[in-house]
């Protein structure tokens, strides 16, 4: 009796040692399965944070290709046939007396650069600048903002801004005629062909990258002229619009 009252006390305490140790396990096999979550969580995330540095380092690299696309086709647009150099010099040299008065009014205007000499590549980038032909420069930067533009009408009125200005638009009309909605409409002078041409000209280059279909080319082009009148209107308009906000705000 007494060796199985020696044996007694051991076993019930190795029971219960036992029990906490089946705790300790169940609880640690809890804390594993916490942890291994918790570490495919992590490896989660650190997969995303690399996809993402990834796609910032690829979006980059796209954008810094498309911008060099970009200028690479600029310089190919502008190559084409020889052109007299004698012949475009003595036409730049001696405008058309029609011509004349409208090149010395928009000689201050950010969009035209008089040169001595004509400059015939076109699309050629120098100093921040694209040449558009003819000594007919714009900011690089709002260039390659305007190739993004969708349609033909944003596309021709936005470089008409470029080009000429919202001040010099304002006060012009595309023909020189005088609007029949009014009976004492005062025409205001015509926009200078010759800066026409150049918008007609980046508009034909830019259609001719979608279609070569010669009739809906034509038929694209002949809106160039409507595009323009519109924003000389919507121009006018914002104009009239201001002046009404100041007139009002005067009288208070």
């Amino acid at each position: 009796m007494d060796s199985l009252e020696d044996t007694a006390v051991p076993r019930a305490l190795y029971e219960e040692l036992l029990r906490n140790y089946q705790q300790q396990q169940e609880e640690m096999r809890h804390l594993q399965q916490e942890l291994e979550r918790t570490r495919r969580q992590l490896v989660q995330q650190a997969k995303k944070l690399k996809e993402y540095g990834a796609l910032v380092s690829e979006m980059k690299e796209l954008r810094d290709l498309n911008r060099r696309l970009q200028d690479v086709l600029l310089l190919r647009l502008g190559s084409g046939p020889a052109i007299d150099l004698e012949k475009v010099k003595s036409e730049c040299l001696e405008p058309e007396p029609e011509l004349r008065s409208t090149f010395s009014e928009e000689a201050n205007t950010s969009s035209y650069y008089p040169a001595p000499a004509p400059v015939m590549d076109k699309y050629i980038l120098d100093n921040g600048k694209v040449h558009l032909g003819s000594g007919i420069w714009v900011d690089e930067e709002k260039w390659h903002q305007l190739q993004v533009t969708q349609g033909d009408s944003k596309y021709t009125k936005n470089l008409a801004v470029m080009i000429w200005g919202t001040d010099v638009l304002k006060n012009r009309s595309v023909t020189g005629v005088a609007t029949k909605k009014k009976k004492d409409a005062v025409p205001k002078p015509p926009l200078s062909p010759h800066k026409l041409s150049i918008v007609r000209e980046c508009l034909y280059d830019r259609i001719a990258q979608e279609t070569v279909d010669e009739t809906e080319i034509a038929q694209r082009l002949s809106k160039v002229n409507k595009y323009i009148c519109e924003k000389i209107m919507d121009i006018n308009k914002s104009c009239k619009n201001e002046e009404r906000r100041e007139a009002k705000y005067n009288l208070q």
